[in-house]
């Protein structure tokens, strides 16, 4: 759909970009108060140790922090060579990664197994509600530092410039003004029937829709799902199949909706428990990151 709004600068995702998967490893937070970060009550950092940063990459200096909202979490990897930087690397607020509900891991195992090469093994960066681009894959480093990642990857991709960003060129002035990504919006898909699917009416007069939802950053957990059926002037609930009140998880729904036979276009909308519901078509931008307009199936053939 972004694309289908004007084209994107770099790969479309599509509905495709998302994981949903059983994580086991220590909570960064354990790691890094282990590691000499100190959270107390004054946000100003007090600095001991090297040009004010603390590596957790078995170096023996140390910055100690009398609170933590002023300070960043960077990850880097350095395996292998980007298309735009020597390394890979990504940063997350300090705060974030020193809650205790927050849940960010160093993961060593995906779905009961230990994590395979192409998922990040030995360790990787998992960051519940926030976009993949800072959960760092076969991460080298940890670093407390005063200010974000000055990586490529934090300070000139994933970040949703204005509209007026319309190229590569008119977009330069805006990569430091603009905030990267952190927590990712609520959004829906619709995984059946797909576009241009020919579906048949049952005796009911109903098609059956399904798909998944996922709630923004820490706000979950989805708490409803419409579908509709004529452009969003009517809706009809879906039920929640899987993942019901789960704050990290996706949910699996499923809507019987009632149409008539020919060429029908469904739409779905999600709601999360912190009350943020899709919008029908947000801005455009040019990298195409957070689109969370609703979930569309088109030209479904109902026969």
């Amino acid at each position: 759909m972004r694309t289908l709004l004007k084209e994107v600068e770099g790969i479309d995702w599509g509905d495709a970009a998302v994981m949903n998967c059983r994580w086991r490893g220590p909570r960064l937070r354990d790691v890094l108060m282990k590691a000499g970060v100190n959270l107390g009550e004054n946000a100003k950092p007090e600095m001991n140790g090297h040009a004010g940063q603390n590596s957790c990459n078995g170096n023996t200096s140390h910055s100690i922090y009398n609170g933590h909202s002023k300070g960043h979490v960077a990850f880097a990897c350095f395996q292998t060579e980007c298309q735009d930087e020597r390394w890979y690397g990504a940063s997350i607020e300090l705060e974030r990664a020193m809650r205790e509900d927050g849940d960010v891991l160093l993961a060593l195992e995906m779905n009961g197994k230990p994590l395979s090469p192409k998922h990040g093994f030995p360790v990787r960066v998992v960051v519940p509600g926030v976009a993949g681009a800072r959960c760092v894959k076969w991460l080298d480093r940890i670093t407390v530092q005063l200010e974000e990642s000055q990586n490529h990857y934090q300070t000139h991709d994933y970040k949703v410039l204005p509209p007026e960003a319309i190229d590569r060129e008119a977009a330069k002035k805006y990569w430091d003004v603009t905030p990267a990504i952190q927590d990712m919006p609520v959004n829906s898909v619709i995984a059946h029937p797909l576009n241009e699917e020919k579906v048949g009416l049952s005796k009911n007069g109903t098609v059956t829709v399904e798909g998944y939802a996922l709630p923004q950053g820490a706000q979950g957990p989805v708490v409803r799902v419409e579908v509709s059926v004529d452009g969003g002037k009517t809706w009809a609930d879906a039920e929640i199949l899987a993942g019901k009140g789960q704050r990290w998880c996706w949910v699996l729904w499923r809507a019987e909706v009632k149409t008539g036979r020919g060429k029908r276009t469904f739409a779905s909308r999600a709601t999360d428990q912190g009350g943020n519901v899709q919008a029908k078509c947000p801005k455009w931008n040019l990298r195409g990151v957070c689109y969370n307009g609703y979930g569309e199936s088109k030209d479904v053939e109902v026969i």
